[in-house]
């Protein structure tokens, strides 16, 4: 080492991985750096970080450091070795080497100095930091290779396991967790069943109490994703993206979803908690609500006198555009006074992807009731009620709680009156939240069957999709189907209420 190095910078880093099954990897360097300064005397400050990333940007402590660096703080830094700075591409190897060498200071290990001022050593380094970068890049492919044949073998390697699934560390596969796979359930029945879209699913969970395996509330696409993700089929799929979402990476163009031709789905070694019938079920679903209407048959009013004003209740009629499009009329009926309405238009298909959504629904509500048989699964009720009870005896016992606190004249009689209230109010929520539950279950059951409703949706269907029908075939069979359809518009906000006969 050099005689006029006084003051130093330890660069502590360890990749998420790292480890060597006795003792933490990281305390191990900073245990060895320590006794090296202490050995010669050194003032050092510690910039210590976790993490595996090539790119310098994606280390904060590193950031940091270079920037310490540059600013001419430190006489030297001192690493385990060379490769802790870097295993970067050259760029990022050249930022480094740039940034030492104008700022005049040198890398230490407890083995060895790298002067990046002494052209003689300026070769050595740059050969010891390929090298290094060489040896991460065997690392890694080694590592993906191992990801591939796991994922093969029907093991799981891709990190973090849909909802309800947990990873077992020692079987590396995953496992079902018994109360969240009844929430699982529960979401399919609500989908499959009840025809409820995303964001009501969503909406109903977050209501039970129920989170995600990140612990957080559920969102319309956190459900949607769920719903079509084919880890439920019992597969495991491997190499669906390409590229990083990270913001700190140079050059990045964030992640990329890879052709369905170049993933891997081998079968997982998991428990499937879907059929294939299921996931068809779902994908369709979700592709009809996606529905765009054909344009409206070229002067046939489908909907003709079946559309009233929300406003004044008056029929609506219908006019077409330059472009082909037709509309339902600003309403401008007048009141006794000379009022107008002025319920303002809108576009025709809106009213069509409306309908198809809510007939679909309605269908498959009438398919729900037809069979008496047919049990609705309480169990995911039944344990969100049981959740509600035990919050509701915690909040009791903390009554308690706050009274022996009292006793024990560790709060005043205000402090304590204050928490008490504020226990009865959060009681008194849960009390509700509770009996909601209840009256729940209470009606859950069947209701009868009405196949004349059925047979007039599927003839509906069927004539909507016949070229050539008629306009008044059409009207004909949606005047059997359909009781009235209101629509309120306000801006750009509609709202569009379907009455079925």
């Amino acid at each position: 080492m050099k005689p006029n190095i006084k003051e130093v910078a330890i660069y502590l880093r360890k990749s998420r991985d790292e480890s060597d099954g006795k003792e933490d990897v990281l305390a191990k360097h900073e245990s060895l750096l320590l006794e090296y300064v202490k050995n010669h005397n050194l003032k050092y400050e510690i910039y210590k970080e976790i993490g595996s990333s090539e790119y310098i940007d994606s280390r904060p402590k590193m950031v940091r450091l270079l920037n310490d660096v540059s600013q001419k703080l430190y006489d030297a830094v001192l690493v385990v070795d060379l490769d802790r700075l870097s295993r970067g591409d050259l760029e990022e190897m050249g930022r480094i080497g740039r940034i030492f060498k104008d700022s005049k200071t040198i890398v230490l290990t407890p083995t060895k100095t790298y002067d990046f001022n002494d052209e003689e050593q300026a070769l050595i380094n740059n050969f010891e930091m390929v090298f290094a970068n060489h040896e991460f890049r065997m690392i890694k492919k080694r590592m993906l290779r191992g990801k591939l044949q796991g994922t093969k073998a029907g093991k799981w390697t891709n990190g973090r396991p849909p909802f309800p699934y947990v990873y077992n560390r020692l079987t590396k596969e995953l496992d079902v967790d018994s109360d969240k796979v009844k929430v699982y359930e529960f979401m399919k029945k609500m989908f499959l069943e009840d025809m409820k879209a995303t964001y009501e699913i969503a909406w109903k969970l977050n209501e039970l109490g129920f989170k995600t395996n990140r612990n957080s509330y559920w969102y319309e696409n956190t459900v949607r994703r769920l719903l079509i993700n084919e880890v439920h089929l019992g597969k495991v799929v491997y190499g669906k993206t390409s590229g990083s979402g990270s913001k700190k990476k140079l050059n990045a163009n964030g992640v990329q979803i890879k052709d369905r031709s170049e993933w891997i789905i081998p079968e997982g070694s998991h428990q499937p908690l879907k059929t294939e019938e299921e996931h068809q079920r779902i994908l369709a679903i979700l592709e009809s609500r996606r529905y765009t209407p054909k344009g409206t048959r070229k002067n046939v009013q489908v909907l003709s006198k079946l559309i009233y004003c929300g406003k004044c209740n008056r029929v609506m009629s219908f006019t077409g555009k330059a472009s082909g499009k037709r509309y339902v009329k600003t309403c401008l009926t007048t009141d006794r006074f000379g009022n107008r309405c002025h319920n303002r238009s809108l576009n025709v298909e809106v009213i069509y992807a409306q309908l198809f959504l809510d007939l679909e629904q309605y269908e498959q509500q009438l398919l729900s009731h037809e069979s008496k048989e047919k049990q609705v699964d309480s169990s995911t009720l039944q344990l969100a009620l049981q959740n509600k009870h035990e919050e509701l005896e915690r909040l009791e016992k903390g009554i308690e709680r706050i009274k022996d606190l009292f006793i024990d004249e560790m709060i005043d009689k205000s402090e304590m009156q204050k928490r008490i209230e504020k226990h009865k109010q959060s009681m008194q929520t849960k009390k509700e939240e509770i009996r909601s539950i209840e009256q729940s279950l209470a009606v859950i059951g069947n209701v009868r069957t009405d196949d004349d409703r059925l047979y007039a949706i599927k003839e509906f269907k069927k004539a909507w999709n016949t070229e050539g029908i008629s306009k008044r075939e059409l009207n004909t069979l949606a005047k059997q189907l359909i009781d009235r359809i209101e629509y309120v518009r306000e801006g750009n906000n509609v709202k569009i209420n379907i009455k079925f006969l």
